[in-house]
């Protein structure tokens, strides 16, 4: 059966290292006898974004995830590593998160009104009350403004000569 996604949801790990922790979350996903992706990883999430912004993709997008009970075949998770109850995520970090959310936004026609945090299916705080979605979507909004605005001097520029 594969996943047809209609929104993107956000995690975070909850843990504090600063070592990386795809490989981590990996392990744990094993234990607890997650599916394993045609990628081979038992990750539930689609994307881990580490702090550096080094991002793995444990699952196809249109394979069914493993991170939001009763959202998995209709949705794409994306986990970023930090706990964000008592940090920021860094500019890498939320730099990746934009341009995937971009991408999944054109291919799967996905509305920018349906990015959601974890918590607005489930009672926990995850991805942490240090992010913001209202604040994502903004940041999207304003990549894809830059986009026009060098389209425009790009057909300015051409249409002069």
């Amino acid at each position: 059966m594969l996943n047809l996604p209609d929104k993107i949801i956000i995690h975070h790990t909850a843990d504090s290292s600063n070592l990386e922790q795809f490989d981590k979350v990996n392990n744990w996903h094993k234990t607890q006898q997650f599916p394993r992706s045609s990628l081979g990883y038992y990750c539930g999430y689609h994307a881990f974004i580490e702090r550096n912004g080094k991002t793995t993709f444990a699952r196809m997008y249109d394979e069914i995830g493993a991170h939001t009970l009763g959202e998995n075949r209709e949705s794409v998770g994306i986990c970023l590593a930090g706990n964000f109850d008592v940090e920021q995520p860094t500019e890498a970090q939320k730099n990746q998160l934009t341009q995937i959310c971009m991408s999944l936004m054109t291919f799967y026609k996905i509305p920018i009104n349906r990015i959601y945090g974890h918590r607005d299916f489930r009672q926990t705080s995850c991805p942490g009350k240090n992010i913001n979605i209202k604040k994502i979507q903004f940041a999207i909004i304003q990549q894809k403004i830059n986009i026009l605005r060098k389209i425009i001097l790009w057909l300015k520029i051409t249409l002069q000569k």
